[in-house]
């Protein structure tokens, strides 16, 4: 705002100080603007310093000892030097394109140049040219004048030394990519019975992030994500699947998908999934004799004893005791993960041995067994394995070499020569192009051309052949080192004989007429803009959420809010327009609402800002409404709870993460469900609707009066809605279902996927009615006295008072 409030205030002082700083320098009056609007500013100033509250201010900036200077030749060549380091720095190669081209030959053009000769000449008289021009101004009254012959004065430049300039022979490489499978299709499935795993085709996904999905008979169960750099001994659980509860104990057991076996060697990746629940009890007999054992899916393999030593498992201890009706003995193994030695004292354990390989009674521990595999547990019942082997997505490219070189164009025309060979000025160096790293020997030859004497002929000969006589000759360029004069700009007085203007005049307002036919060239609105801002952003919202799962866009999610008796909770709040990801985050797009989807859907948000943050180079975090995004492992809030986290975002870390105590919205939420006895996702569905984004499907009644089993009066009724993060995506999906045919669902079980790649490239945007969103992208014509107004109220707390505005 303050920044604002200055221009403005400056912008006022310009308009003051603009008389008498024309005949200045840019320093001189930058100087003297700075000092009207200091006038102006000085009085909102209620600080002793700018040091204070300007991060970073300093009174003697390195920039000071540049200003003034006529020529900055030494830095120049200081930052060329230190770019020789660093040729992939964008300066850099700012710096070396602007040298480039200003010292490319620019051969001059003269006023008697025939193709300035001839525009000068339609432009004076078209008639000469164009011939009869009356029929062209139908609509006007012409008339035909006659210009008596005159003389007008032509300059030309003269050479008379020969010149010496530059040329440049630069590289261009175009890069074109391929792909070994389509991205996004699931390439790669291996299948137990109606279980299958697949691996899905995301080109260049680093090994440790590779991405699959299991589904039954068709339909995905989960999808996850393997890390195939790690090995694992013994299966790894990498999904839940669903969750069932154990007898007698009702303890929660989850399904889960386990993989093992993983490896990635070269560009081939194989594993190993498997579908299984938790250890599950066993137990057999009665309530007062029950016996139960935990029944593991998999069971760990052991590495052999060492030579000499027996495993635990086939050593055999047996015990005996009396009881009422004689003696009773039990016999059990030893631990299967421990390895014994045989041993002579009787202190030590009384066993034997069931294989026979050792005749010792005594046994004592001395190593323990390591665990080096893994086998499915014959006790715990079928286990689906699926091994599946692929060959990793990956991308190939090609690059193209393009030479433009300038040197052929100055000595085509016979007006210049080369004077040395080319010279490699930049190179070898390694350039990222469109992404990818390419090393070339050289990227840009430099030659020397020696330009001269035919100059003089293309310029001053054609005047002296029409009769012109020399009027005057003054020098136009001096050779620096000699002094010696190389360019002559000479004056010529040259004879126009007798020329016919046609003159139009009485046109009508808006009206072009050739010949007989008139045309009305009135304004007229464009209807095509408005759709086809709508088609860019149809474009970029469905590249932007794309769920690369189930390949889908414009996907939205079920909602639903309650009409009770004394109270109807299905509102509308306007306030949910002022939640876009530009209101809310400060940065990103208005059309777009992620911050209201549900937190089952927080991909949204992600998606939405990891296009932003990590496009633009973001490194940090910032936090808005409580959410926290950050990005290169940089430290979250203390509180924070972590919605998504991932490594693999172009290659840096991103993580989104909120704290609920601060959370804005939340705290609004709470406050109107303490007045309404409204839920929480009432509340949130009330700014959706406020914002456009839903979609009603139907209502039924959820609860009501019963009477013998009967429903009698309904006290409740429930509406069940789609909601998307756009009203675009909302607008899209409701005029586009009915061209392929695809339903809504019903009230209680609302279907709110998007479209499938193919079914979006059937769509037919032509028949679509965008109106209500075409509306959203006019743009409002900001009140600027309003704005002044507001912008020097907030000064002295926004700026001054370290932004607690």
């Amino acid at each position: 705002m303050f920044k604002r409030l200055t221009v403005w205030v400056m912008t006022q002082a310009l308009v003051l100080v603009q008389t008498t700083a024309i005949a200045q320098t840019s320093h001189d009056q930058g100087v003297a603007a700075g000092r009207a609007a200091n006038t102006a500013i000085r009085g909102m100033v209620n600080q002793p310093s700018a040091t204070g509250v300007v991060p970073g201010y300093t009174t003697t900036p390195p920039e000071a000892a540049l200003a003034g200077r006529p020529v900055l030749g030494p830095e120049v060549s200081a930052k060329l030097a230190a770019c020789a380091a660093t040729p992939n720095d964008p300066s850099c190669q700012a710096l070396r394109t602007a040298i480039t081209s200003a010292n490319t030959a620019r051969p001059t053009i003269s006023p008697s140049d025939p193709a300035v000769a001839a525009a000068s000449r339609i432009a004076r008289n078209p008639s000469l040219d164009l011939g009869g021009l009356a029929s062209y101004y139908s609509g006007c009254t012409t008339t035909d004048a006659t210009i008596a012959t005159h003389t007008e004065t032509r300059a030309c430049a003269r050479y008379v030394t020969a010149g010496s300039y530059s040329c440049s022979n630069s590289l261009n490489v175009a890069v074109a990519r391929s792909t070994s499978c389509s991205p996004g299709d699931w390439f790669a499935q291996a299948s137990a019975g109606s279980t299958a795993v697949a691996a899905q085709c995301l080109p260049d996904r680093p090994d440790s992030s590779q991405h699959f999905r299991v589904t039954s008979s068709g339909t995905p169960l989960a999808f996850f994500d393997v890390d195939m750099t790690t090995p694992v001994i013994t299966p790894q659980r990498v999904a839940v699947i669903g969750t069932t509860y154990n007898w007698p104990s009702f303890t929660p057991s989850e399904r889960g998908v386990y993989v093992a076996d993983k490896s990635c060697t070269g560009s081939t990746c194989s594993l190993t999934a498997m579908i299984a629940d938790d250890p599950v009890e066993s137990c057999t007999g009665g309530w007062d004799s029950m016996t139960c054992t935990t029944i593991h899916p998999f069971i760990d393999v052991y590495a052999a004893c060492p030579a000499g030593t027996q495993s635990g498992d086939n050593l055999l201890v047996t015990t005996c005791s009396y009881g009422g009706d004689g003696m009773e003995c039990t016999s059990s193994p030893l631990s299967t993960t421990t390895c014994y030695s045989p041993s002579g004292s009787a202190s030590d354990i009384q066993a034997s041995d069931i294989t026979g390989t050792f005749s010792s009674a005594y046994w004592r521990a001395s190593s323990t067994r390591a665990v080096v595999g893994w086998a499915p547990n014959p006790a715990y019942g079928p286990i689906p394995q699926m091994r599946l082997s692929y060959t990793r997505p990956a991308t190939t490219f090609t690059a193209a070499d393009t030479w433009n070189n300038q040197c052929p164009s100055l000595a085509g025309d016979s007006r210049c020569s080369v004077a040395s060979a080319p010279v490699c000025v930049d190179g070898p160096a390694t350039k990222v192009i469109d992404g990818v790293s390419i090393t070339r020997d050289c990227w840009q030859y430099q030659s020397t051309m020696s330009c001269g004497g035919t100059y003089t002929a293309d310029q001053c000969t054609p005047l002296i052949a029409a009769g012109c006589t020399p009027v005057s000759s003054t020098c136009s360029r001096t050779n620096p080192a000699t002094g010696v004069c190389e360019v002559y700009q000479d004056q010529y007085s040259c004879t126009v004989p007798n020329e016919t203007v046609t003159q139009a005049t009485n046109c009508p307002a808006n009206v072009f007429c050739l010949g007989t036919s008139c045309f009305n060239t009135a304004y007229t609105n464009d209807a095509d803009f408005a759709r086809t801002m709508s088609m860019l952003e149809a474009g970029r919202e469905a590249g932007v959420y794309l769920d690369s799962d189930r390949m889908q866009v414009f996907k939205g999610e079920a909602n639903s809010c309650r009409d009770r008796l004394l109270t109807n909770c299905c509102n509308s709040d306007a306030s949910g327009r002022g939640m876009t990801n530009q209101s809310v985050f400060g940065a990103g797009s208005r059309l777009v609402y992620d911050i209201l989807m549900n937190s089952e859907n927080r991909q949204f948000v992600y998606q939405g800002l990891s296009a932003l943050l990590t496009g633009a180079g973001f490194s940090g975090s910032f936090t808005s409404y409580g959410v926290t995004i950050a990005v290169n492992g940089t430290a979250l809030p203390a509180g924070s709870t972590v919605l998504y986290s991932s490594s693999t975002v172009a290659g840096e870390g991103f993580v989104v993460a909120f704290d609920p105590w601060t959370l804005v919205i939340a705290a609004i939420i709470y406050i109107v469900l303490s007045l309404t006895s409204c839920n929480e996702n009432e509340a949130v569905l009330a700014l959706k609707e406020g914002a456009g984004l839903c979609h009603s499907i139907g209502s039924y009644c959820s609860s009501c009066i019963r009477i013998l089993g009967s429903c009698v009066s309904c006290i409740e009724h429930t509406t069940g809605k789609c909601c998307f993060n756009s009203m675009l995506a909302r607008i899209v999906n409701e005029q586009g279902r009915g061209q392929i045919s695809k339903g809504w669902g019903d009230a209680r079980n609302p279907d709110c996927s998007g479209f499938s790649i193919a079914q979006l490239q059937s769509l037919d945007f032509a028949r679509m009615d965008l109106s209500e969103f075409y509306a959203s992208l006019v743009a409002k014509s900001p009140n600027l006295s309003a704005i002044q107004t507001n912008n020097g109220a907030r000064v002295p707390s926004c700026y001054f008072g370290q932004g607690k505005c």
